[in-house]
């Protein structure tokens, strides 16, 4: 029996470690946005916004609230790319900056394809122009 060296084997458990699964993103579940760097809105205060992932394979829908309105449409997911259909919303009156922080939200996915990247319970998706949204698994309690 051939006993590989220390080095050779700690390369292999740290290249393991760092791997990338080769299959889709896990994406389902509930989301809530925890940071972006969309280009001139920073997220207000008490309408964090959420996003819910769900359906099975390739095709699934997207639901959530931008603020103060709800939002929902199709994404499709290949490997760690999320295209997003378009995107519709609910229509509630909702403050100036609460109105802009929506209207960021929904244009960065709306008709969009991201690149999705999680790491444990974290989720970064980056548009094409390297905005980053930051979303974090949350766990909803039954009511």
């Amino acid at each position: 029996m051939k006993l590989l060296p220390l080095a050779a084997l700690m390369f292999v458990a740290a290249t393991s470690a760092t791997a990338q699964p080769s299959g889709p993103t896990d994406v389902l579940g509930n989301w809530k946005v925890v940071g972006w760097t969309l280009p001139n809105v920073i997220p207000v205060r008490g309408f964090v916004p959420t996003l819910k992932f769900s359906g099975a394979g390739n095709s699934l829908t997207v639901t959530g609230k931008a603020g103060c309105n709800f939002i929902n449409g199709p994404v499709t997911l290949s490997g760690n790319q999320l295209s997003f259909g378009v995107l519709v919303s609910t229509r509630v009156a909702c403050s100036v900056a609460v109105g802009q922080q929506e209207t960021a939200l929904i244009k960065a996915l709306s008709g969009q394809t991201l690149t999705a990247i999680r790491v444990a319970d974290s989720l970064t998706l980056t548009t094409k122009d390297g905005s980053e949204l930051n979303i974090r698994r949350s766990t909803l309690q039954s009511k």
